[in-house]
C-alpha cells in the first residue's frame, strides 16, 4: 500500500486523483491534502474520501493550528504536516509558482514527488534535479504531454531517440483572424475546448504559454537541448507527446483527454497493472497535425529562446506571465497585451543562473518589481 498526499486537493489535478485513486483503494491510500481558498471544499473531500489530515496554506482565522474538524486534523504549516506523517509520495496540483516551495518541502520530507505542478520545473530547473539527488527521491512527470515522452524513452531507449515532439490543442482561437485577437475576453479565454481546468491554466493553453512552459520543462525533465525538442499542433488531445528515433521513426502515446491516467501513472510508478479510466475508441476517431503559427503563438517561440539562454530566462518567463494573466483577467490589458509584457521582460538581461531556492524568489521578486515600474 502506497501512502500519498494530494497537494491542492480542490483544484483539477487533486480532485481527478481522488477519481483515480477510487479505483486503486487496494494500491493507494491518501493520509494528507492540502488546500489554499477553498476550505470548505476541502473538508467535504477529505470527509468522504477518509483523509485524516489537511493544511490550510492561506491564512484562515476560522480554523488553526491542531484543530479536529470532523475527525480530520488541520494543520497551517505543510513542512511540519509532511514531515511528521511522511507520505510515500506526494502528488503536486498546486497552481502556479506557489508549488515551487511545495515540491522542495515536499522532497525534504523524503517523500517521492509525482508533480504535476509544471512551474516547479521551470523555475527550480536543474536545483530542482539537484534537490532531489540529494534527497534521493524521484520526480515522475504528470503533465500528460510528460508522462508521455516519460513512457515513450523507457520503451524506445533514451540513446534512441533524436526529437521529443510535444503537441499541443492550439486552444480555442487556433483559428481566428489575428486582427481580432485583441477582442478576447478573460471570459473566453478561460473556456478550453477540451481539458477542464482553472481560469490560468486556461488562459497559457490559450495563448500557447503553457505550451511553452512544457518545452522548457521537457528540457530539464529528459535533457533535451531546444534543437531536439519540436511543438506540433494536434487539436483532438488524443495523442498527447511522441518521440522521433534516429531512425526517422515517430512514436507516439495516444489516450483519451483525461488526466486520470498520467496521475495514475505517477502515483503508482513503475507499474499500472490494471486500466485506468476509459479505452481509446476507434470507431469515429479522426486526428489532424498542423505545424505550429509562432506569428499567432509567439510564446512558444520565446520558450525555446529561453532554453538556448537558460540564466534566469525560464524564470522570467514563468514570472512575466503569471502577472501579465493576472492583469488580463482583471481587465487592466488585452490579450495580445500578456505576451507583450513578458516580451519586455525577456528583452532584458537575465543571465544571472541561480545556485539556491532563495535566488530563485529573488528573481521572481525582481520581476514583479519591474513590471510594477511599467
Amino acid at each position: 500500500m502506497r501512502t500519498v498526499a494530494v497537494l491542492g486537493i480542490t483544484g483539477s489535478i487533486g480532485t481527478t486523483a481522488l477519481r483515480g485513486i477510487e479505483e486503486f483503494k487496494d494500491r493507494v491510500t491518501i493520509v494528507a491534502a492540502s488546500c489554499n481558498s477553498r476550505v470548505d471544499n476541502a473538508l467535504n473531500l477529505c470527509k468522504t474520501h477518509n483523509i485524516s489530515n489537511l493544511c490550510i496554506t492561506s491564512d484562515h482565522q476560522a480554523l488553526k493550528d491542531g484543530d479536529l474538524v470532523q475527525g480530520i486534523r488541520i494543520w497551517k504549516d505543510l513542512r511540519e504536516m509532511l514531515n511528521q506523517i511522511h507520505p510515500d509520495m506526494t502528488l503536486n496540483g498546486i497552481a502556479g509558482s506557489p508549488g515551487l516551495i511545495a515540491s522542495f518541502i515536499a522532497m525534504e520530507a523524503g517523500s517521492d514527488l509525482a508533480l504535476a505542478n509544471k512551474e516547479s520545473v521551470v523555475l527550480g530547473g536543474n536545483l530542482l534535479f539537484e534537490k532531489a539527488d540529494k534527497c534521493k527521491v524521484r520526480i515522475i512527470p504528470v503533465d500528460s504531454e510528460h508522462s508521455a515522452i516519460d513512457e515513450l524513452l523507457l520503451d524506445c531507449g533514451r540513446e534512441n531517440v533524436d526529437k521529443l515532439v510535444i503537441t499541443a490543442s492550439g486552444g480555442p482561437f487556433r483559428n481566428r483572424p489575428i486582427e481580432e485577437l485583441d477582442l478576447i475576453t478573460p471570459q473566453q479565454a478561460a473556456n478550453h475546448p477540451t481539458w477542464n481546468m482553472g481560469p490560468k491554466i486556461s488562459i497559457d493553453s490559450s495563448t500557447l504559454a503553457n505550451k511553452g512552459l512544457e518545452v522548457i520543462e521537457a528540457h530539464y525533465l529528459f535533457g533535451f537541448d531546444a534543437d531536439h525538442i519540436e511543438v506540433v499542433i494536434h487539436p483532438q488531445s488524443v495523442v498527447h507527446s511522441m518521440v522521433r528515433t534516429r531512425s526517422g521513426q515517430i512514436y507516439a502515446q495516444m489516450s483519451p483527454p483525461d488526466m486520470v491516467f498520467p496521475i495514475m501513472r505517477a502515483l503508482l510508478w513503475p507499474m499500472v497493472e490494471r486500466q485506468v479510466g476509459k479505452a481509446l475508441d476507434f470507431s469515429n476517431l479522426d486526428l489532424t497535425f498542423r505545424k505550429l503559427d509562432s506569428q499567432r503563438f509567439p510564446f512558444v517561440t520565446d520558450a525555446f529562446e529561453c532554453v538556448r539562454l537558460e540564466g534566469s530566462y525560464p524564470i522570467v518567463y514563468n514570472t512575466a506571465n503569471e502577472v501579465a494573466v493576472n492583469r488580463f483577467r482583471k481587465g487592466s490589458i488585452l490579450y495580445t497585451e500578456i505576451r507583450s509584457a513578458v516580451r519586455r521582460m525577456l528583452d532584458l538581461d537575465w543571465s544571472f543562473r541561480p545556485k539556491s531556492l532563495e535566488d530563485i524568489l529573488d528573481v521572481q521578486n525582481s520581476v514583479i518589481r519591474k513590471m510594477e515600474d511599467r
